[in-house]
């Protein structure tokens, strides 16, 4: 009966905590919401852009569905950012992130955070996130209570053209210290329930006390018979006086009869006091005895009372025990049926972004069948049609030159070169771009031996090699899975890239290194290969065109080439499920970075 008393109890408790956390957890959510916006705010105050956008007005947006951009459209008519009035926009979706400075999104709005960076690659925008893995973005920010604190990933930040102020980064904190919060919260709980605790002692050592009363009332009384034991002690002794003055008296006898009736009235007197000090003696002894039966009741009470005692602290140790265990079965309870209604949610929602992904990819694949159609037809036409005319102009330029070679003059025949010339250029790049076509469409992969595919590369360019005196290292590279023919163009385009642009006067050299990486929110396994040289290095203002299909950084007089190596690579990598990338630095050389899954 107590027991079920104790829960209801511990029920209405635990009703009135959550009522009074519902009340606390709305006002606190408000604070929280404001805060947020304040840190996205000096958050992109103090970051440093490579150049700024057209528009007037520094640009937030926010992707996915987010209260948030109420917050930051209220702070924006207070607030101004870099000297600018500050214009706050939504996206539903990554695709339609264009000419903004910052992008916010949450990690509950479920947007791939790579495809997010890819989307906002070269344009000088920096990427703030809430609660992503560790290190996935440029800024993430970490609600620790009513507080946030954010981390930097510079690295992403310079791939973008961005740094992050001395200031910002000083701030900066690791994901970690979002738990120190949750940590104070339990030992504040632990602090309550000690309190508590401490007031069923308090009560326990009152009880103490009074024993100790009682035990000290008992020593008392055990002092006062002490007493009287001492005052009877006393009278013995007086009457041994008196004996032995009796004696002295019959030593002289002569005297006797003179002090006889002195002494008869003494010993009278004596002898009255002596009867009524027996009586008070034995009133006392029977006073004491009564002391001495309520002194032995009161100890059987005391007994009884310790007992007593003991059994109630047994009892309340007990309780205690009890309470907790109750208590820690609501609480665990209560967590178990939140974590299930929250994963409940989590699941449906993300069967429907499934489902409408699913649908998005359906119809897609019909358009992609279109197009690879249409890209077949169009490799048709390049094949016979373009390279016909090709063809008969390089014929007819062939019999001028040789029919009508008196006739010409020197600058007749010139132009007759360059057009030759330009014809076999615009071949070759036919046959290119029909390669390209090709490129990503071989369905047979096999696992390729990279130190085997890169000595018959070595060989099939030695002549390269030793006409440049160049160094092509390499070793314990991995196996990778793929198309051997695929790979093997995009290794030999990146080492034919790295020795033809090498620097005057010195040697070029290659080096050639891998390394397991782990991308993305299903952190996927790569393989991730990097190309190094010692040439002429990219230009930043270059980056943008690198991999762009024809287009050349150089001219044809300084390097010979129709400018479709890169694009190759790209597409190949590309078709594997990798990327590729570069880092460089002008005249000090050039990294290629691609990855291949494993």
């Amino acid at each position: 009966m107590k027991s079920n008393v104790l829960i209801k109890y511990a029920l209405m408790l635990l009703c009135l905590m959550a009522m009074q956390a519902y009340a606390q957890n709305t006002d606190n959510e408000q604070v929280k919401r404001v805060k947020r916006a304040i840190v996205i705010f000096n958050v992109a105050e103090q970051t440093l852009y490579g150049d700024t956008h057209a528009d007037p007005n520094f640009v937030i947006g926010v992707l996915g569905k987010d209260r948030t951009i109420i917050d930051l459209k209220s702070l924006a008519q207070k607030r101004q950012i870099k000297n600018k009035p500050v214009k706050v926009v939504s996206f539903g979706s990554v695709k339609d992130i264009e000419n903004v400075d910052v992008v916010y999104t949450n990690y509950d709005k479920n947007f791939d955070i790579l495809y997010v960076l890819n989307k906002i690659a070269s344009s000088n925008t920096l990427l703030i996130t809430e609660n992503y893995p560790f290190n996935s973005s440029m800024i993430n920010i970490v609600n620790v209570g009513n507080d946030f604190q954010y981390e930097i990933n510079e690295k992403l930040m310079r791939r973008s053209n961005i740094a992050a102020h001395y200031n910002l980064r000083e701030n900066a904190i690791s994901s970690i210290e979002k738990w120190k919060q949750l940590f104070q919260n339990a030992e504040n709980t632990l602090a309550e329930t000690k309190d508590k605790l401490s007031e069923v002692e308090g009560s326990v050592k009152l009880k103490d006390e009074e024993i100790k009363g009682q035990k000290q009332t008992i020593g008392d009384k055990e002092n006062l018979l002490k007493n009287k034991n001492k005052s009877l002690a006393n009278q013995k002794n007086e009457i041994k006086e008196l004996i032995s003055l009796s004696e002295l008296q019959n030593k002289k006898y002569s005297d006797k009869l003179i002090i006889e009736s002195e002494l008869e009235q003494r010993i009278l007197k004596q002898v009255d006091s002596l009867k009524t000090k027996q009586e008070q003696i034995a009133l006392s002894n029977s006073e004491i005895e009564k002391q001495h039966v309520i002194l032995v009741k009161q100890r059987e009470d005391i007994l009884d009372k310790e007992v007593i005692a003991k059994e109630i602290n047994e009892k309340l140790s007990t309780q205690r025990t009890i309470n907790y265990l109750l208590l820690a079965l609501v609480l665990f309870a209560v967590i178990l049926v939140w974590v299930i209604l929250r994963n409940y949610h989590a699941t449906k929602r993300l069967n429907t972004v499934l489902k409408e992904k699913n649908n998005t990819i359906y119809s897609q694949s019909f358009t992609l069948a279109s197009k690879n159609k249409e890209l077949e037809e169009f490799a048709y036409i390049t094949s016979h049609d373009l390279k016909e005319p090709l063809a008969t102009i390089s014929g007819l330029i062939a019999l001028l030159k040789d029919d009508y070679k008196e006739k010409l003059d020197d600058d007749a025949m010139m132009s007759m070169e360059f057009i030759d010339k330009s014809s076999e250029r615009m071949r070759t790049q036919i046959d290119d771009l029909l390669e390209y076509s090709k490129l990503g469409k071989s369905k047979e992969k096999t696992e390729i031996d990279c130190n085997d595919l890169l000595g018959e590369i070595t060989l099939d360019i030695a002549n390269a090699i030793a006409r440049f005196n160049a160094k092509v290292t390499y070793g314990n590279l991995p196996t990778v899975l793929g198309s051997k023919v695929e790979l093997r163009g995009v290794f030999q385009n990146l080492i034919n890239n790295a020795i033809k642009f090498k620097k005057a006067d010195v040697d070029p050299e290659v080096v050639i290194s891998f390394k397991t990486v782990i991308y993305g929110p299903q952190n996927k396994n790569f393989w991730q290969f990097e190309v190094a040289d010692n040439g002429i290095g990219i230009s930043q203002k270059h980056k943008s065109k690198v991999f762009s299909i024809f287009q050349r950084l150089h001219s044809r007089e300084e390097y010979e080439g129709t400018g479709i190596g890169l694009s190759f690579c790209k597409k190949i990598v590309e078709s594997l499920g990798g990327q590729i990338w570069f880092e460089s630095e002008v005249h000090k050389g050039t990294t290629f970075f691609f990855t291949i899954p494993k």
